[in-house]
């Protein structure tokens, strides 16, 4: 029998029981089958999420509202992407350590701690998926409504979807890269913006960003230096 394309959502634990009695279903544990229930279940609340929300952005759409959606399709297909290259285990969920830098770059992060609530705004276990993913980057107060910083950083990163550095820049920048090397190329305009830039926004943005990532950067170089030490202290 192929347990693993049954369907046992339909089941009740004592149906599934049963079934292992009548029908020699030696080769699968009741665990087992409760555990492939749960995952059905869980799979089908997940796909019936996708459902409702792609439903409610097509209804807003059609009326009109798109004003409403914080970012279309394709802008969510690329932010997807930039998502996947961050869970390198793929695992569908990213913490903060996959977070810490990209945030810092931005500018939408100042520190670690920063990050922290930013996730904890979002998820409680400091572990985040996509849609809370997307939840970080359009930073939603609690009462649902968006104030300006929000605004800056959703056009930030539309830009950067539409292959531009984003604040009015008119660098562009290849979308299709990694996403950690658009990173990169972001962080080191706004290190320049932080020396050369002439407007003031830009130049302190720059300064801001100069020093969170220098910070970060002294910080995982003392990490580094325990490490060796405490592993020189081991060899000992």
């Amino acid at each position: 029998m192929d347990y693993d394309n049954m369907d046992f959502t339909n089941y009740t634990n004592e149906q599934i029981g049963e079934m292992i009695k009548t029908q020699g279903l030696e080769n699968i544990t009741y665990e087992e089958l409760i555990a492939k229930k749960n995952k059905r279940i869980k799979e089908f609340y997940e796909q019936d999420s996708k459902l409702q929300e792609a439903m409610l952005r097509h209804w807003l759409l059609k009326r009109k509202n798109k004003h409403l959606i914080d970012f279309n399709d394709k802008e969510r297909s690329q932010l997807k992407q930039y998502f996947n290259s961050l869970d390198e285990d793929g695992s569908k969920s990213i913490g903060i350590d996959e977070l810490e830098e990209p945030l810092i770059s931005l500018g939408i992060a100042e520190s670690r701690e920063d990050v922290k609530k930013l996730i904890y705004t979002v998820d409680d276990d400091g572990s985040i998926e996509f849609k809370e993913f997307l939840e970080i980057i359009k930073n939603k107060n609690g009462d649902g409504k968006s104030n300006s910083k929000e605004t800056m950083v959703i056009d930030f990163f539309k830009d950067m979807i539409n292959g531009r550095l984003g604040h009015g820049s008119n660098q562009p920048i290849n979308k299709n890269l990694p996403f950690s090397l658009i990173i990169s190329t972001i962080r080191r305009q706004k290190l320049l913006d932080a020396l050369m830039a002439n407007d003031p926004k830009k130049k302190e943005e720059g300064e801001k960003v100069m020093k969170a990532y220098g910070k970060l950067i002294s910080q995982r170089r003392a990490q580094k230096n325990d490490g060796s030490i405490q592993g020189s202290k081991k060899r000992i």
